[in-house]
């Protein structure tokens, strides 16, 4: 996979900049191309082990197995950035604080600088070294914390960055400034801590009602469907007839199956929306919901086919 074929793909642009972001020791076209790959295989030897093996199992799952691959190798480097945005946003507050308790005490802006850039803030810490080396190269204050904002993308931390750049031109007392910014922030974080709290039992009954029950509930449907046309089939004297009613029960169980998808995308969606607010994220989830539903619904599919096989 050649770098400039990607070039004008904005997914790839964002990815390959999250990468870079997080410092990924893998290049992005390189980390793309191994999981396209590891995710194709990991579907071939699935869906080879399911026609050659004569498995009662869907080569519907193979694909299944091949986005949950894909996403889990995909998003690593999310769950990465995800991680490093989260601590910058909950340590911002503090550090904000301590930059104001500086500059109130008569210190510069880069002794400040240099203070955070040695505190224990994490990535934060490393953000405003950065910012601290382009103010000694030569950069005014703002152009260096716009830079800042480039290697974060985070709404809240564009937002801070603006409003401090705001007070800087305007000439209003940056501490007093800093410090009502790291309130408003340090409001803003926890409010947003609060709403997924608050959401948190709406998403477990989606994804319990979604990729446990509902699942399960179509296996021993399906079990039952299964009987009744097999043994339907097995009154029938006629070969053709017996030949287009298990053609109709294959059908039936592949149906059964497309709208377990459709039932998972939605509930997905659904969770996407109601613990991140943006549907976009819904790529995250499907794909461990699908796993998980798709697990239920065999178990639930062999186990009612042994009792009701153990009654008859």
């Amino acid at each position: 996979m050649k770098e400039e074929k990607l070039q004008g793909f904005a997914f790839f642009q964002k990815y390959k900049i999250m990468l870079k972001q997080i410092n990924f020791k893998m290049p992005a076209v390189a980390w793309l191309g191994l999981s396209i790959g590891l995710s194709l295989a990991v579907a071939a030897v699935s869906f080879a082990a399911i026609t050659l093996l004569g498995l009662p199992i869907s080569p519907i799952l193979a694909f299944v197995l091949f986005l949950v691959v894909i996403d889990l190798m995909l998003g690593y480097p999310y769950m990465l950035a995800m991680r490093r945005i989260n601590s910058i946003e909950e340590n911002l507050p503090d550090a904000l604080k301590q930059l104001a308790d500086t500059l109130k005490a008569g210190g510069t802006y880069e002794y400040a600088l240099r203070e955070i850039s040695e505190a224990e803030y994490g990535p934060l810490s490393k953000e405003m070294e950065n910012v601290l080396r382009k103010m000694e190269e030569g950069e005014n204050i703002e152009d260096s914390l716009n830079s800042f904002t480039l290697n974060i993308d985070s709404i809240l931390v564009k937002r801070t960055i603006a409003i401090i750049n705001d007070a800087i031109k305007a000439g209003a007392g940056l501490a007093e400034v800093l410090e009502e910014i790291a309130d408003d922030v340090r409001s803003l974080h926890r409010i947003g801590k609060e709403r997924i709290a608050g959401t948190m039992l709406q998403v477990i009954f989606i994804v319990a009602a979604g990729s446990l029950v509902a699942p399960a509930i179509l296996g021993m449907v399906s079990t039952v469907i299964q009987l009744l046309i097999e043994t339907s089939a097995g009154l029938s004297t006629n070969k053709t007839t017996v030949v287009e009613t298990l053609w109709s029960r294959d059908m039936i169980m592949m149906l059964m199956q497309v709208y377990l998808i459709i039932e998972v995308v939605a509930s997905g969606a659904m969770v996407a929306i109601t613990r991140e607010g943006k549907v976009s994220k819904s790529l995250i989830y499907i794909p461990m919901l699908l796993l998980v539903a798709f697990v239920c619904y065999y178990a639930a599919l062999f186990g009612s086919g042994i009792f009701i096989g153990g009654m008859r």
